[in-house]
């Protein structure tokens, strides 16, 4: 039977080899123990590295782990809005007017001309544009640098997740082909639909210094219900946002806009943020009803212990190669 990729407890037994199974009984109260361990660490985690923000943990379509530490007002989206620059690329891709390997200087006269006349989609989507270094306060500015100068690598050969710049190109792109503001293109589109009626590209909802945008935790998980539930993109072109595309290491690749993360017959996707940027963590089973969502108003370095401890209570596949594997919890006696 497969076993759920967010929920599969990492159980080590302390019998004999020549010991009975446990039963049924066994196994839930053992599970609570576990989870009742996972809450406190998660508490001492949070008070010790000066966490702010808030997990949730939805395990057979009910929150298992639900908490909020700190501060949590403006929650930053941080790395989400680059899910919803994916989501706003596949819709287009639904209604006709845009094709995942479509190039550059075809959808964005702007690229003519320029370093990135010959990147596809494709090679934005999947964080392999490969382009060169630039200079700039801003994501947008150091984009716009970027322009002038050769790209460091072939398109799709070099996959660099914490490169910004190429979304910012994605979204210029769905500002383009939509002929509307991508701010107003995920408001009507994506937001709307899904309800999710705290979620900004920009600032807005009494949170002016957040220019990038903000959004909360019940808003990320109505996202996740109305991919699954196929409100906004077709099952089609869903699939195709979560088919994997690149190696990223061991156990990890990287879909359009999504990561996914492999352990065994079991797959999780979703998105994630790294260094110094806000904490962002979305995973969820495709196959499943299971999903996990992380929100902080700290950076992600800071979230590291909590996130740690969800993956290994949860089973979450390996992240990316330079990520810190995490440590093995002891079983309980």
């Amino acid at each position: 039977m497969r076993r759920d990729l967010l929920a599969g407890v990492l159980l080590s037994s302390m019998a004999c080899s020549h010991a009975p199974p446990p039963s049924a009984e066994t196994k839930v109260e053992r599970r609570d123990d576990w989870l009742l361990a996972l809450k406190s660490d998660l508490e001492r985690i949070a008070s010790n590295d000066g966490f702010q923000g808030q997990f949730r943990v939805l395990h057979g379509g009910k929150p298992e782990i639900d908490n909020a530490v700190g501060d949590t007002t403006c929650l930053a989206l941080g790395a989400g809005r680059r899910l919803l620059a994916a989501v706003a690329v596949g819709l287009l891709v639904d209604d006709g007017k845009l094709g995942w390997d479509d190039r550059l200087e075809r959808r964005l006269p702007a690229a003519a001309g320029t370093s990135f006349s010959g990147l596809t989609l494709a090679n934005l989507l999947t964080d392999s544009a490969g382009l060169g270094a630039s200079t700039g306060a801003t994501p947008e500015t150091r984009l716009d640098d970027a322009a002038k100068v050769p790209l460091r690598a072939p398109p799709g050969t070099l996959v660099d997740p914490a490169d910004e710049r190429p979304w910012v190109l994605v979204e210029r792109v769905v500002a383009e082909v939509s002929r509307e503001t991508f701010a107003r293109f995920v408001e009507s589109r994506i937001a709307g639909p899904a309800g999710m009626k705290a979620t900004f590209v920009g600032p807005g909802g009494g949170c002016p210094d957040d220019a990038r945008g903000t959004t909360t935790l019940d808003d990320q998980f109505r996202l996740i219900d109305a991919l699954r539930a196929g409100k906004l993109v077709s099952p089609q072109t869903r699939a195709a946002l979560w088919l994997p595309r690149l190696p990223l290491g061991p156990g990890s690749e990287v879909a359009y806009g999504f990561f996914v993360r492999t352990r065994d017959p079991q797959q999780a996707v979703g998105i994630s943020a790294e260094g110094t940027a806000a904490a962002y963590e979305l995973w969820l089973d495709p196959a499943g009803t299971d999903a996990l969502v992380l929100l902080g108003k700290t950076p992600t370095k800071t979230a590291r212990g909590i996130r740690t401890a969800l993956g290994e209570f949860y089973a979450l596949p390996p992240g990316q190669p330079h990520a810190s594997s995490p440590a093995r919890r002891p079983a309980p006696r």
